[in-house]
């Protein structure tokens, strides 16, 4: 009879293996919303990275549409409407979502040396963009400036967070030391703080707050809340240093109105480990994985799911117990999961499609989690979805990469 030892690593050829030794753990079920979109790079102003409700493919994909590019996937596909915004590197360009044709780009043709990092945010017809160290606002139709804010620093790897005020819009993005708020509509500054570092990544959206909550990190390992004038709430010290966006544990209901969710805000760590805050403050919980936590942190049904050092992880959002964790090999560029209904979708050497609970489990064991693996002829990175398609973003490991809609 084989070693408990032997078994697992079969399993592990498998690739998925249970790490909490429990049989109850994440549930979902299929999504039924097919009209949805992924407006920002982190899915929503939480940075959720989710559509709990939502219909994406559970079994083997067909590519139906791709758009090739010059450059490297550098930020999240944004999808709103009939339109699709990508971040290659070296431009960021709107394309047609019907037959991916281009509308416009935001850099000239001789200026392939630029670096553009981060995703883009669109609300109202406008297209928010972090442009070298400048923030512009555009029509998503045309292209055409409608107005720009210029910062001391580059952006780092981050993307615009629009908050609805009332019948009005404010975008909320950091560079260099400083955090600052815009009137999305005029471009008008509402306010600016400095931080004890410098921020890198999405700000995320406090799910309800009398003082308007925003979270923000630092490179240095500093998680900020600040209010709607500006003000921090409070702030604490991750020493490892942040390596993702905040995310908020928070998810909108089945009617699209109602807010689930505990509000907890969650970060993923340079040692490996995931943090937990609760919107006082408080620390909830910390849960070590292997190397160290980056790209992005998806929230839904329960789980908190993150990844590192070629694995996936998927955490019990209650108190960071881990649920089981699966092998998806090395990746060139950055792989935040993405998840849809009740399937978790996340790139490495192909892309893959797990079950939200991670299959049946037996005492330490889980099987039968995985729904698909798809081949793709290079190395998959950003995930997203809109309207029951996946959008795929490939790095070919040539210097350019490609656009896949898989339905």
């Amino acid at each position: 009879m084989p070693s408990r030892r032997a078994f697992l690593a079969g399993l592990g050829a498998a690739g998925l293996t249970a790490t909490a030794g429990c049989l109850g753990g994440l549930n979902a079920a299929p999504g039924s919303d097919e009209s949805y979109d992924w407006p920002t790079g982190g899915g929503d102003a939480w940075n959720s990275r989710a559509v709990p409700n939502g219909a994406a493919p559970r079994v083997s994909p067909a590519v139906d549409r791709t758009h090739e590019f010059d450059g490297i996937p550098a930020g999240d596909p944004v999808v709103t409407g009939d339109a699709a915004l990508l971040n290659t590197g070296v431009d960021v360009v709107a394309l047609d979502r019907g037959d991916l044709s281009r509308r416009w780009s935001v850099a000239p043709g001789d200026n392939g040396a630029y670096r553009y990092t981060g995703a883009p945010a669109v609300a109202d017809g406008v297209a928010y963009v972090p442009e070298g160290d400048t923030l512009v606002a555009r029509d998503l139709d045309a292209g055409e400036r409608l107005w720009a804010h210029e910062f001391e620093y580059v952006f780092g790897e981050t993307s615009p967070l629009v908050v609805e005020r009332g019948d009005e819009n404010r975008v909320v993005i950091g560079a260099g030391e400083y955090l600052r708020a815009f009137d999305g509509a005029t471009g008008d500054l509402a306010w600016e703080r400095r931080l004890d570092g410098i921020v890198r990544h999405a700000a995320a959206r406090a799910p309800a707050s009398v003082y308007g909550v925003v979270y923000v990190a630092t490179a240095g390992g500093e998680l900020y809340a600040v209010d709607n004038d500006g003000r921090v709430r409070w702030n604490r010290t991750v020493d490892a240093g942040i390596r993702t966006a905040p995310t908020v544990v928070a998810s909108r209901g089945p009617d699209g109105e109602s807010i689930r969710g505990p509000g907890d805000v969650v970060v993923g760590a340079g040692d490996g480990s995931v943090h937990c805050f609760a919107p006082t403050g408080e620390r909830r919980w910390r849960t070590n994985v292997r190397g160290f936590a980056q790209g992005g942190v998806a929230v839904g049904h329960g789980g908190v799911f993150t990844v590192s050092a070629g694995r996936l992880y998927a955490l019990n959002a209650e108190d960071g117990d881990r649920e089981w964790q699966a092998r998806i090999g090395n990746a060139v560029r950055p792989t935040p999961p993405a998840l849809v209904g009740d399937t978790v979708y996340v790139g490495g050497e192909r892309l893959h499609a797990f079950e939200v609970g991670g299959g049946v489990g037996l005492r330490s064991l889980r099987l039968g989690g995985t729904r698909f693996e798809e081949e793709l002829d290079g190395g998959v990175s950003y995930v997203t979805a809109a309207d029951e398609e996946l959008l795929v973003m490939i790095a070919n490991g040539t210097g350019d990469g490609s656009l896949r809609v898989l339905s």
